[in-house]
C-alpha cells in the first residue's frame, strides 16, 4: 500500500511571477513530498523588481473555498499567509480554531513586506486583527525583520522583538534574518536560540520567507517535532537560495525549494505518428 501524502493547506495571496505566495507555497509542499490545497485571499500584480497592484478576493468566496476544502480533505497542517483585511481576518479566526482544535498545525507568516521591499500591509488595523484573530490559533509565528518590528510595535533586537511579541499571544516566535543577521531567532516562550544556517549573497531571495514557512507547515505535516522542524525548514530554505534562479527577473530572484527541475534532455528516435 502506498503511504498517505500528508494534505497542507496555504491560505494566502497569488504572486504573477511564481516565485512566493501561494505558488512558491505549492512548490515548497511538494518539496517535502506533501499536497497542496489551497484558498486564495488576494491576487498581485508583481514580479522581482516588486508590486504594482493588489486585489481582495471577496470574503465570501474566501470562505466557501475554505469550506470545500475542510470537508473533503484530510488538512494535516496550515499555513496562513498574506491576509491585508480585518474583515477577512475576523472571519478565518473560527475557521482556524476548529483546525486547532482538531491538533492541526496552523504556521502564520504575517507577510507584509516583499523581499524586493513592497509594502502589502503596513495598516495598524491588520496588525492588531493579526494579533487578535490568528495568534490564538497558531503553533508558530513566523515575521521577517520589518514585519516583527510592526507586530511588536517598537524596534529593538531580535530577543526583544521575539519576547514582545510572544506576549501578545504568540506560542512560538520565528523571526527570519534582516540585514546583518545571520541564522533565524527562535523563542517559545522560554528558550532562545538563535539557528545557524547558510547565507548567501546571489539575490535570490524572492519567496524565501514564503518557502521558510510552507517548508514549516510541511514538516510539521510529517510529525516532526516543532523545534525540528523550524530548523530543517530554515536549512532547506538557505539551500534554496543557494540554488537560486539567478537567470529569472532584474532584481531579487526565485529562490528554487524543489532543486529537482533542469532541462529536459531531448527524446530519441522519431516523433510518435511521423
Amino acid at each position: 500500500m502506498t503511504a498517505a501524502v500528508p494534505v497542507c493547506l496555504t491560505i494566502g495571496s497569488s504572486d504573477s511571477s511564481g516565485g512566493a505566495g501561494i505558488q512558491g507555497d505549492i512548490k515548497a509542499f511538494a518539496s517535502v513530498g506533501c499536497y497542496a490545497a489551497t484558498v486564495l485571499v488576494g491576487i498581485t500584480a508583481q514580479n522581482t523588481s516588486g508590486v504594482t497592484g493588489r486585489w481582495s478576493v471577496p470574503v465570501e468566496a474566501v470562505t466557501a473555498q475554505l469550506r470545500a476544502v475542510r470537508a473533503d480533505l484530510p488538512i494535516a497542517a496550515v499555513k496562513v499567509g498574506t491576509t491585508w483585511s480585518p474583515e477577512l481576518l475576523a472571519a478565518l479566526a473560527p475557521e482556524l480554531a476548529g483546525f486547532a482544535a482538531r491538533g492541526v498545525p496552523v504556521v502564520v507568516d504575517p507577510v507584509m513586506v516583499t523581499a524586493a521591499g513592497s509594502w502589502l500591509s503596513a495598516d495598524t488595523d491588520v496588525t492588531k486583527a493579526v494579533i487578535r484573530d490568528l495568534f490564538p490559533s497558531s503553533v508558530v509565528i513566523t515575521p521577517n525583520r520589518r514585519e516583527a518590528g510592526l507586530l511588536a510595535g517598537r524596534d529593538g533586537s531580535r530577543r526583544e522583538l521575539a519576547e514582545t511579541i510572544a506576549g501578545l499571544g504568540a506560542p512560538t516566535v520565528v523571526i527570519t534574518p534582516g540585514p546583518g543577521e545571520s541564522g533565524d531567532w527562535f523563542f517559545d516562550g522560554e528558550r532562545h536560540a538563535q539557528l545557524t544556517s547558510e547565507r548567501h549573497d546571489n539575490a535570490a531571495e524572492h519567496g524565501v520567507g514564503c518557502a521558510h514557512s510552507a517548508l514549516t507547515a510541511g514538516l510539521l505535516a510529517h510529525g516532526r517535532p516543532l523545534d525540528l522542524a523550524v530548523r530543517e525548514a530554515g536549512a532547506r530554505a538557505a539551500a534554496g537560495v543557494r540554488a537560486g534562479l539567478g537567470h529569472l527577473g532584474a532584481r531579487v530572484h526565485p529562490v528554487d525549494v524543489l532543486g529537482l527541475v533542469r532541462r529536459v534532455p531531448p527524446v530519441e528516435g522519431q516523433a510518435v505518428g511521423r
